[in-house]
């Protein structure tokens, strides 16, 4: 007997299609799942909260760990992380908003919006503050883990309104937290509210992202996550306690892994600004010498070639490290949130998005120096050598084993007070591989902090004969020649 309805037919093709689309799906879900996993074994976390979206759906969220190691709290989705520098994309968003309404022009003086900021000796535009450009400073030192409450834009601001810019704007780039600060204050005086309630309004409600709150040092904020750092002997600790009213607006929020997908997918569908002022914002500039810019308005960009790979954010603040990472080719967005700020984490939003697409990506490496923290903890320095080698006589890809990851595990025992064992390890090291400028100058270095000058100045001319260019060994020979 024949079946000739067509609703049968229709059925059987949505059943087919479901279960092509489904199939894969659960496959990259469980690669999602075994990186996560493995990312933080190897990566020795408090916690992790990650996801990917994919037109329009968000197609996978998970988390590990802890939100407070003290208190034994589970991380969850709901877990509040401070997002660090995402928080620019945020902000720039908010600007292209005013521009779309005509009332912000960014090629005009910024002081054209704020003119109750002091002239300098150069005009700078809203579009150089949002790519770095404008000569704004970046943090002086105890700036970046402020402990300093400002009760406002108006008051964060008065901390550099009075320093001069660094460089003539457009001629330079050059990162700069506190010129968000200044984005918020044109924000503030344009729209005749507090930035704060601006977001809210424009940003927040609109792409749903009902998480996502200035990070107020002094409020009771439900399923904020604690920060955390290690020490030398590679344990953690607390991170130190900040006040981020310094930068609100260029790393101040806190969100969790839903809402920076959500914000992601408002901007990829057109519900926050036109499509056509997303693709100004990673168009890419020029500075006045003509060399192209690798950052956008409030993105940074990445290419293959000359064609556009992603626009992206990389946040760093005292103890956490964030990423949002969007594809608007593929209509893909994937984020990471860590409760601490560490060496050789790697991108996991960057490689979360390239499980998705099918891509090569590497799997998550562990932390050589971890490892032979541990095993000096145990068994001392000549123990610690030889566990080095023979990890990387394996070259099993398993442990990260870069310079920096030797530089580091003896700046370690150098801050535990061990200049010996670390002058001990190094000079394996050397022995092995003479031609390593950094090794030459960790090992010159080791010798200085161990007062050793004359060792000291040798492994520095060691090293510059290796490369006679560089400004630190040239100083660090003529200081210490003059002795």
């Amino acid at each position: 007997m024949k079946i000739h309805h067509p609703k049968i037919f229709i059925i059987i093709f949505i059943l087919i299609f479901t279960w092509q689309y489904s199939f894969p799906q659960q496959e990259k879900t469980k690669l999602f799942e075994k990186y996560l996993d493995e990312y933080f074994i190897n990566k020795k976390l408090p916690s992790i909260s990650a996801g990917v979206l994919r037109n329009g759906k968000i197609v996978w969220l998970g988390v590990k760990g802890k939100a407070d190691l003290e208190e034994d709290v589970p991380a969850t989705l709901n877990s509040l992380y401070r997002i660090a520098s995402v928080t620019k994309p945020i902000t720039a968003v908010a600007i292209m908003q005013l521009y779309e309404k005509g009332l912000i022009d960014l090629d005009k003086d910024a002081r054209t919006y704020l003119p109750s900021f002091p002239k300098k000796k150069w005009k700078f535009t809203v579009r150089q503050l949002l790519n770095h450009t404008s000569g704004i400073r970046g943090y002086k030192d105890g700036e970046f883990d402020s402990k300093t409450f400002y009760s406002s834009i108006t008051e964060a601001i008065k901390v550099f309104a009075y320093d001069s810019l660094n460089f003539k704007p457009g001629t330079k780039y050059e990162y700069s937290t506190l010129a968000y600060s200044l984005l918020a204050a044109i924000i503030e005086n344009v729209s005749k509210t507090t930035f704060e309630d601006y977001l809210f309004k424009n940003i927040f409600t609109p792409a749903e992202m009902l998480n996502t709150f200035v990070d107020n040092q002094r409020e009771i904020i439900p399923n904020r996550v604690r920060g955390y750092e290690k020490n030398f002997l590679r344990e953690f600790q607390n991170a130190p306690l900040v006040d981020l009213s310094i930068k609100v607006a260029g790393g101040g929020l806190l969100s969790n892994s839903r809402d920076l997908l959500l914000f992601a997918k408002a901007l990829l569908e057109g519900k926050l600004i036109k499509l056509s002022t997303l693709k100004m914002m990673y168009a890419r500039d020029r500075i006045k010498s003509g060399n192209q810019l690798d950052y956008g308005l409030g993105f940074a960009l990445s290419f293959n070639n000359d064609s556009l790979k992603a626009i992206y954010h990389i946040g760093g603040s005292t103890g956490f490290t964030s990423m949002l990472f969007i594809n608007p080719k593929e209509k893909l967005a994937s984020v990471d949130l860590i409760n601490i700020k560490d060496r050789n984490l790697g991108l996991p939003a960057e490689d979360l998005a390239n499980i998705e697409l099918g891509l090569k990506y590497s799997p998550p490496s562990k932390t050589i120096s971890d490892e032979l923290m541990f095993v000096y903890g145990s068994a001392g320095i000549d123990s610690s050598i030889k566990k080095y080698f023979v990890i990387a006589d394996s070259n099993s890809g398993i442990y990260n084993l870069n310079e920096n990851e030797v530089i580091s595990y003896s700046k370690d025992l150098i801050g535990l007070n061990k200049s010996v064992d670390a002058i001990k390890f190094l000079k394996t090291i050397v022995g092995k591989t003479p031609n390593y400028f950094a090794y030459q100058v960790a090992l010159a270095d080791a010798y200085l902090q161990d007062q050793n000058e004359g060792l000291a100045i040798k492994y520095y001319r060691a090293a510059w004969q290796i490369n006679n260019t560089d400004p630190y060994v040239n100083k660090m020979i003529k200081q210490l020649s003059k002795k």
